[in-house]
Formats: C-alpha cells, sequence, structure tokens
C-alpha cells in the first residue's frame, strides 16, 4: 500500500521503516488503538498511522519550529518551517476527525496529557536529537504509554559521528536501563521498538495493581492493596494426592494469597503429608478436625478463619496451574459488572495425573463477552497483554435467569467471600455433601456468574468421584445414581433454607426472591411445575406459607403461589398461609390464574 499518494513532502525518513511497523502492528491493525506522536514534520508518519490503523486516533506534537538543524542557515537540513506545518496541515487534512495537533514543545503538551490522565496504545518518539531531550521524552511518552503498548523510539543510530549529547543514542540507552525489567524489546535496528510488559520489576512489586499502566500504590500512597485470594483445600482421606495439591497453590504466580488446609477428620496419614508440604510456608494454616464436617459443612466453618475477599474451595485430589489465581482476579476486576463467582474449565486426568480430556464451561445464548478495556480496570502485573486480551474474547456472563448447571466443579470457581457469607447456613456443623453443588446456585441466584473458558486447573478422575466417574462426554451422566439421589435430596433442604429464611432475603433481593428459588431446584422452566407438585416439596410449602404470605402482599403471595401450584394444592398453600381461611383476594387471583391457563391452552391448539 502507498500511503503517500497525492500527497507533499519534501524529505523522506519513514518509508524504510514501515515494512517494520507493518509486521509489528498487524494483528492490532482494526482495534480503535490510540497513538501518540512527538515530532511530525510533515506527516508521513502520521499518514502510515491513520491508514494502516483505521480505526486509531492520533494525537501529534510538534512546535513546528524544527531542531536546529533545521534552523541553521546553510546547513543540508535547512528548512522553512512554516511550509513544513503547511504542508503537514495539507496531507492530513482527509483524517481532521480522527487527528489532534498539539504545536507545542513537548516537555509541556506531555506534562498536559498526563494531567488529563490520557493513555496510549502506541508512542511514536521522534523528537529533539539531544540525548537530553530524547530521555525527557521517551520518559514522559513512557507514563502514558498503556500497559502491553507499543513504544518507537526514532533515531537511535542517528549522526554516530556526533559527540553523544547531541544524538538521541544515549539518552535512549539512558531511558532503556532506567526502565530495565518492564518492557520487550520487538526491534533493534536504526529505530528500537519496545513493547510495555506485565512483567514485575524493580520499580513495582510482583503484586502491584495498576491502572492504565501505573502502579495503584502511586495513586493511592499504598493504602489500596491487591485482593487477598483464600485457597481451602478440604482433605478427606486424600494422602496421596493432597501434597500435590497444595505444591500447585505454592507455585501461584499471584503472590497476595493465605491458605487454610482443612484435614477433615481423615484416617489415613493425611495429616503427616500436609505438614510436610506445608512446612515453613508461612501463607498455610492447617485445621485437624476431629470428625468429617462434610466438604459443605468444612466450607461453613473456614468462612470464619479466612480473610480473603475471593475464595476458592481447592478439592484436595485437584491441581491449580500457576496462573490459576491471577486469571480468575483479573476477570473479576475486569468483568462489566460484579459477579458472585467466576468458573473456569478444567483438564480432566486420569489418577495418575495424565490428561483425558478437557471440560469446558457451557456456553449459552444470550451471554455478555468481553472485559472493560484493560487500560480502564485495575490490572494485575502477573496477567500479560495476550493473556488480557484473550481472558477479554473467552469470558461471558451468566444470564441470571439461565437455568441448570453452567459451571465446571469444586476447584474451578472463585467466590466473593461476601456472598459465600451471604448464603451461609446455620444449624447443624455437619453437611454432607458438596460445596460448589450448594454454593454455585445459591450464589448465581444471589449475585450472577461469569464463565472462563480457558483450562486453569487439573480434575482428578479416579473412581471416587462423586460429582463424575469418567471424563467428561455430552451424552453420558457424570455422576454417580447416589450423587443424583443425594443432590435431589439437598435440593429440598435448599428450598426449605430459602423459605424459612425469606424474611431475610425478600428485601435484599429486590423482586427476584421467586426466581431465585426456581433457580435452586435445578430444574428447567417446563419442568417446574411438575417439580413443585412432588409431595416432599408441597410439605415445604405448607410449612413455610405463613412466613411467606407475612413478607409479601396478598396479591404477590396468591399469584406466585398460583404460578406454581394449582387445584387442591394451591388452595391447601393459600389457606396454611392465611390462618385457614382464604381471603376473596385469594379467589380472584385463582380465577385470574385459571383464565390465563385456558388462554394459553387456546393458543397451543390453534
Amino acid at each position: 500500500m502507498n500511503y503517500f499518494d497525492g500527497k507533499a513532502f519534501s524529505r523522506d525518513w519513514t518509508s524504510q521503516h514501515i515494512p517494520v511497523w507493518e509486521q509489528l502492528l498487524r494483528k492490532r491493525s482494526h482495534e480503535p488503538l490510540r497513538v501518540l506522536e512527538v515530532g511530525s514534520f510533515e506527516g508521513r508518519s502520521a499518514l502510515f498511522f491513520l491508514q494502516f490503523l483505521p480505526n486509531c486516533h492520533l494525537t501529534c506534537i510538534d512546535t513546528f519550529e524544527g531542531s536546529v538543524e533545521h534552523r541553521t542557515a546553510g546547513s543540508r537540513h535547512h528548512t522553512d518551517m512554516a511550509e513544513v506545518e503547511a504542508r503537514f496541515d495539507a496531507n492530513t487534512l482527509p483524517f481532521a476527525h480522527r487527528l489532534e495537533k498539539l504545536k507545542a514543545f513537548s516537555i509541556e503538551a506531555l506534562s498536559e496529557l498526563q494531567r488529563a490522565s490520557r493513555r496510549f496504545d502506541i508512542v511514536y518518539v521522534d523528537g529533539d536529537h539531544h540525548a537530553a531531550s530524547a530521555f525527557t521524552d521517551a520518559q514522559q511518552s513512557w507514563d502514558l504509554l498503556a500497559t502491553g503498548g507499543v513504544m518507537i523510539l526514532d533515531d537511535y543510530l542517528w549522526q554516530p559521528t556526533k559527540p553523544a549529547p547531541e544524538r538521541p543514542k544515549a539518552g535512549i540507552d539512558a531511558f532503556l536501563q532506567a526502565r530495565s525489567g518492564d518492557y520487550e524489546i520487538l526491534h533493534q535496528d536504526y529505530q528500537v521498538i519496545i513493547r510495555k510488559s506485565w512483567r514485575p520489576s524493580q520499580h513495582a512489586a510482583a503484586s502491584d495493581l495498576t491502572i492504565g499502566g501505573r502502579s495503584i500504590a502511586e495513586f493511592s500512597g499504598g493504602s489500596i492493596k491487591p485482593p487477598l485470594v483464600s485457597f481451602v483445600v478440604i482433605n478427606w482421606n486424600y494422602a496421596r494426592y493432597v501434597g500435590a495439591t497444595i505444591d500447585s497453590i505454592k507455585r501461584q504466580d499471584y503472590p497476595h494469597f493465605e491458605c487454610l488446609v482443612i484435614n477433615n477428620g481423615s484416617t489415613d496419614d493425611s495429616a503427616e503429608v500436609i505438614a510436610r508440604h506445608v512446612a515453613g510456608d508461612s501463607r498455610f494454616t492447617v485445621a485437624n478436625l476431629p470428625e468429617n464436617l462434610g466438604q459443605l459443612g468444612a466450607a461453613f466453618w473456614s468462612l470464619d478463619r479466612i480473610k480473603g475477599g475471593f475464595v476458592t474451595f481447592v478439592d484436595a485430589d485437584d491441581v491449580l496451574f500457576s496462573n490459576y489465581a491471577s486469571m480468575h482476579v483479573q476477570a473479576h476486576l475486569a468483568l462489566p459488572q460484579s459477579v458472585a463467582f467466576t468458573s473456569s474449565s478444567v483438564a480432566e486426568t486420569d489418577a495418575r495425573g495424565n490428561i483425558l480430556a478437557s471440560g469446558s464451561v457451557a456456553g449459552s445464548q444470550g451471554q455478555t463477552r468481553n472485559l472493560h478495556a484493560q487500560d480502564s480496570v485495575l490490572r494485575l502485573p502477573t496477567v500479560s497483554h495476550e493473556d488480557f486480551q484473550q481472558l477479554s474474547a473467552r469470558t461471558a456472563l451468566v444470564p441470571k435467569s439461565a437455568s441448570g448447571w453452567h459451571w465446571n466443579p469444586g476447584t474451578a470457581n472463585m467466590y466473593r467471600a461476601s456472598h459465600l457469607r451471604l448464603v451461609r447456613r446455620g444449624g447443624e456443623a455437619r453437611y454432607m455433601r458438596s460445596a460448589d453443588g450448594y454454593f454455585n446456585f445459591m450464589c448465581h441466584g444471589f449475585g450472577g456468574s461469569a464463565l472462563i473458558d480457558i483450562v486453569l486447573s487439573g480434575y482428578r478422575l479416579h473412581g471416587e468421584n462423586a460429582f463424575s466417574n469418567h471424563e467428561s462426554s455430552p451424552s453420558l451422566r457424570s455422576g454417580t445414581p447416589e450423587y443424583y439421589r443425594l443432590a435431589q435430596e439437598a435440593t429440598l433442604t435448599d428450598i426449605d433454607f430459602l423459605l424459612a429464611n425469606a424474611g431475610r432475603y425478600v428485601w435484599m433481593l429486590d423482586g427476584g426472591f421467586w426466581s431465585v428459588l426456581d433457580l435452586i431446584t435445578r430444574e428447567t422452566p417446563k419442568r417446574l411445575r411438575r417439580f413443585y407438585c412432588d409431595p416432599r416439596v408441597l410439605e415445604i410449602f405448607l410449612a413455610n406459607a405463613p412466613k411467606l404470605a407475612a413478607e409479601f402482599r396478598s396479591r404477590v403471595f396468591c399469584r406466585e403461589i398460583l404460578a406454581r401450584y394449582s387445584g387442591s394444592q394451591a388452595r391447601k398453600i393459600l389457606r396454611a398461609g392465611f390462618g385457614g381461611k382464604l381471603k376473596p383476594r385469594a379467589y380472584g387471583e385463582m380465577a385470574l390464574s385459571w383464565l390465563r391457563r385456558a388462554r394459553s391452552m387456546m393458543r397451543k391448539r390453534k
């Protein structure tokens, strides 16, 4: 592509670099990139950016007074700078709607951009040739460059016979040394091209959060810290696996975590294995419980003993990938709306760790994909630009109205601790059921969830799993018959818990109470009425009817009961709610309900 057809120029210092620019920027050529150019002259480089990046916005800084060589009479570079500016304006006129021209000294313009909290994805530094100026332009521009962005430093090999202070190389070298570890070199010849990296360096601790490429610690004076993640390993007689589980937590590239290992009444040598693997690591705490509280019971028990804002219950036979915490926390921080938990894909392995399949999180229509733009949200230095792009493309919100199971089991989920405490049940200490089987439905109903379709943990299949005894298959059920029987019984207790605590949750859910109730039945909308007609469910409603009637207005109570029951069952619940006698409102609502069903049946027949 010829970027300069029909344009007027006196010199060409740009064309030789274009093949390199095209190669490095091609993958992002259609993104709405923000480009900053320090030194524009007649606009050759500006025309390249505006045409090769058709959705970009370009900010150009130039005094249009030229450098010493342009103003020195007799110099071969002597130029009428008024004509240069006129050519720049004429050449870029067709792109005026995407161009911002700042006629100023770079030190002033860059400072103003910084005060305005501007950020750029590409910065091209081609200003004054003095070493001090090259260093200052690069240093000021660096603070404006979004992390993951590209900086092009021109004239690195310009006029090698001149004294060092009069040419850019010494200034560029000083800048690169000062920012050592903060970038990766993409190209080095006459120009040096670098990418601002996510790797922690001497300027930022590994746990630092950034926004727009700058440390939050810098903005907050150290008063704002990265999220603390709490891993809770719940182990019952998994001595042969739990050591590998603990070691995988130690390998997390996200350093801001604590881990509580619960030896849940084990009778094997788990205590010795756990002690050996956590020895000397202050981030780990061990609790040896005298009896097995069940996985859910141990999870409830742990909530008073952990401090993290985000929590993952780690099955003692699973392993985490080293980027598990980073990717989950980054998703939580960048999602377009807050969710109760995130769930990622897993690698399914056999007992020896050999991969069998990849258990992807379920997709569904209507999901909202993509995270907020990476330089507008809190960013982790342990998530690279490329990883953030992948995370954004493969993370989706699950509509709260979506019924069924959408997530991966156990270890794949990272919850907000506040939501876990919100749905925690009291009473007995022992809950002999899976933690995710309870928390996923309840937390999703209360706060929604998001799916990360990236493999971030390993799920071990060894013949003793309750949830899954073989690798994922769309045509086969995963769990054992006993698992499904216990799950059905657990569902009844969840319904009873929600109805019995209507007084606590009705106001909090702001009209969504009945939707959450339908969700935790685990049934599809078509099967809901059949489910509610189960005599065991009817007994739960009869027992809790007075509480429901007291919490809802008569019309709402009648309407919601009639949406789930009909005939004698509906009348029993309504009578129980109204103290044994139906109110006139109930008769009216029953008549309306009957008319609605009749109309629906007639439409279906047509």
